[in-house]
């Protein structure tokens, strides 16, 4: 009878337990927390506009990356939907040149496997890539060549060199059977300033863990710092697996895994989910890491380098009721709301950069007492972690702003913004 009694309270402290998520996750909102309105502020003044053509073969659907030329001469924008890169002229915003990957599979993909013979699936499979010209061998056809595709995401410009990073989908097949699987992996295309394609980069795999696109910075002696994942986290579940970002030399040589998810996710059953992702940023060598729903940034082996201050929320209680929250909605058969997401985590980092030495950071933040429900804040610290300057800014309903980038060349922000005219890219003074 003892047991029993334990036993039965065990588990109504459990039911408890459980029902004061569940009442969380459908109730809570997280509370305002006081700033100080001293903050020196930026004028974040317009300067100027630049309009973006658009054509019958040319259709922005969504943004990958963005990269403006040393001179302000150029500007790079990829979409990764429509699987292309545009060359734009930065004074004019006329196209100057267009890569489309739908167009030219054999051309990519021959480099592909010519960077890339064997293709590790996981610990415990060994696959070969498969040329497409070896396709017929083992009945692939042309419904087959149209899943193999590759997309462009985030572009940079480093030494002379344009380098972009891609998502690959293609076939491989196991040394051992003639079965074949559709495998994705990820890296670098790597061309000239004149977009002419040269080579590519693929991150080596170690063990179970590998790139992935995402944010990635490359320091002054060509390592890559990137965004990773794992193959069989949920076999390990230990945070030590949970990789995320890792260290490869110049030509993708695996050097040391050097970052993991925080505690916040994994703990409350985020694991690689709800925007984990970290944001990767460089000033130097030094390297900055931030994950969209915490306020602390993080250097290399998950040492915090400071948190962030000032801010009109915390995301904390709130990620301990999200779990509960999505549980709920797949349980009523629909799609999360954003409005009730942002009641939980009101606030989003989604952009960091090189503010020309200091660090530079874009928070979303979910309102429901403005006008559209939500605004920006910009804050620039400098690197020891001090809060130099706090700027809130507003969005507009009919020409929202879909996505930021710092030219470090000119201290513009400049706001990459959509309407029914098109897109357009708005430089502000960060002054």
């Amino acid at each position: 009878m003892k047991y029993f009694f334990l036993l039965l309270l065990s588990l109504i402290l459990m039911s408890n337990k459980c029902t004061l998520k569940t009442n969380g996750a459908l109730h809570y909102k997280a509370k305002r927390v006081e700033i100080d309105e001293n903050i020196p502020s930026k004028k974040l003044q317009f300067k100027d506009i630049l309009f973006l053509e658009e054509n019958d073969d040319v259709i922005i659907n969504r943004i990958g990356g963005i990269e403006i030329y040393d001179d302000a001469t150029k500007l790079l924008i990829t979409d990764d939907a429509n699987r292309i890169v545009v060359l734009y002229d930065y004074t004019n915003g006329k196209i100057l040149k267009v890569i489309d990957t739908k167009n030219q599979n054999n051309e990519w993909h021959n480099h592909f496997i010519a960077t890339n013979t064997k293709a590790i699936s996981s610990a415990r499979d060994d696959f070969k890539f498969i040329p497409i010209s070896e396709y017929s061998k083992y009945g692939i056809g042309d419904d087959g060549k149209k899943l193999t595709k590759m997309h462009y995401f985030i572009p940079k410009i480093i030494n002379n060199r344009i380098i972009i990073s891609n998502l690959i989908y293609t076939f491989a097949v196991p040394d051992s059977e003639k079965v074949f699987n559709i495998i994705n992996r990820s890296g670098f295309s790597c061309f000239d300033r004149e977009l002419n394609f040269e080579k590519m980069i693929i991150p080596e795999v170690k063990v179970d863990d590998y790139f992935i696109y995402g944010s990635y910075a490359i320091l002054n002696n060509g390592d890559i710092i990137g965004t990773t994942s794992n193959f069989v986290y949920n076999e390990k579940f230990a945070s030590d697996s949970l990789v995320t970002v890792a260290r490869y030399d110049s030509t993708g040589k695996f050097i040391a895994n050097i970052g993991y998810l925080p505690d916040q996710y994994s703990k409350n059953n985020l694991i690689y989910e709800e925007l984990w992702k970290p944001l990767i940023t460089n000033i130097g060598n030094e390297i900055f890491i931030a994950y969209p729903r915490l306020n602390e940034i993080y250097s290399p082996n998950q040492k915090i380098k400071f948190k962030m201050k000032n801010l009109p929320f915390s995301n904390d209680s709130g990620l301990v009721y999200l779990y509960n929250y999505y549980r709920i909605a797949k349980m009523q058969k629909r799609i999360p709301d954003s409005k009730e997401i942002g009641k939980l985590l009101p606030q989003t980092i989604v952009y960091t950069f090189n503010s020309i030495g200091n660090y530079g950071v874009i928070i979303l933040v979910f309102d429901e007492s403005e006008p559209m429900g939500f605004y920006y804040i910009a804050q620039e610290y400098d690197i020891q972690g001090n809060l130099i300057s706090q700027t809130k800014f507003y969005d507009e309903p009919e020409n929202q702003i879909r996505e930021f980038y710092f030219d470090e060349i000119s201290n513009n922000l400049c706001l990459i913004k959509k309407s029914k005219k098109g897109w357009s890219i708005e430089k502000r003074k960060w002054l």
